[in-house]
């Protein structure tokens, strides 16, 4: 395993370059909503952080760390190649008799492409969207590793809005509202298939100054029964700040709010271009 991501970051740096820089740096992270954007032809970025969840139990907790990445290559002007995982995970269990302890090890890996279909029309309301089509590997370490291949869909669309308290004539659209809606294949712990929902709402607003925003947002990851492990809901506050055109850095908090979510989650991460 510690030998995969060296060897993926060597083939990328094979392809040919296709296309001068971007201008600007466009994220997927850190909400939950994926960006309707690409990359462009011959860039790779990288979107990489440091998270951390907790989980309250009686007379204990359950305390996770991972540092999840996303490599997105553009390989045409509106489809790109895209590899992510939470990598380094460690679970830590406190308080428990019979479960106390650490483990670690890495997590799957996810590998798919983004195609944005549509680049939106301000002027009438039509949101810029893409597709994202992922497939999940069962590729890491015992503890953490899934059930076969888990297939996905998501379609992401966005819209830059002006709210109706602010002043009509003006041109500026600084409110972004996203939605993605989607669809897993997933596996249960009896080796079963069943099909678990995906959903994300999120609004995003600049503050202060152009380069830095805000957003907050509600997502379920997971949308299933009880008896395939019940959903995963939670509610993500954060923030963004463009260093410059090529890198950013975000954080962002989220509290659960379904059964099984974990209650508590914080990430960081800094984002940017690794070959434009």
């Amino acid at each position: 395993m510690k030998y995969i991501l060296p060897s993926i970051l060597t083939v990328f740096s094979l392809f040919p370059v296709i296309s001068v820089a971007q201008e600007s740096l466009v994220t997927d992270r850190p909400d939950f909503v994926e960006s309707s954007s690409v990359v462009n032809p011959g860039m790779l970025q990288v979107e990489g952080s440091f998270a951390t969840d907790r989980t309250s139990l009686k007379p204990g907790n359950i305390e996770n760390m991972s540092t999840p990445f996303l490599f997105r290559l553009g390989i045409f002007p509106d489809v790109e190649a895209r590899l992510e995982s939470d990598w380094y995970t460690r679970s830590t269990t406190n308080g428990l008799q019979d479960r106390s302890g650490s483990v670690g090890g890495f997590s799957d890996m996810s590998i798919g492409i983004k195609w944005a279909f549509s680049a939106g029309d301000e002027d009438i309301g039509q949101p810029a969207m893409a597709a994202l089509v992922h497939a999940e590997f069962p590729t890491g370490s015992q503890e953490f590793k899934g059930s076969g291949v888990r297939p996905s869909l998501r379609i992401s669309a966005e819209w830059n809005v002006r709210m109706p308290w602010e002043d009509p004539t003006s041109t500026d659209k600084d409110w972004g509202v996203g939605v993605m809606p989607g669809v897993m294949l997933d596996r249960n712990e009896r080796d079963d298939s069943f099909y678990s929902g995906i959903f994300g709402f999120v609004i995003s607003k600049g503050i202060l100054i152009p380069d830095l925003r805000a957003f907050t947002e509600i997502a379920f990851e997971r949308i299933q029964s009880v008896q395939n492990g019940g959903s995963l809901g939670f509610i993500q506050a954060g923030g963004t700040y463009l260093l410059n055109p090529s890198w950013q850095l975000d954080a962002a908090f989220a509290l659960g709010i379904t059964e099984n979510a974990s209650d508590l989650g914080f990430t960081i991460g800094l984002s940017g271009f690794l070959r434009d």
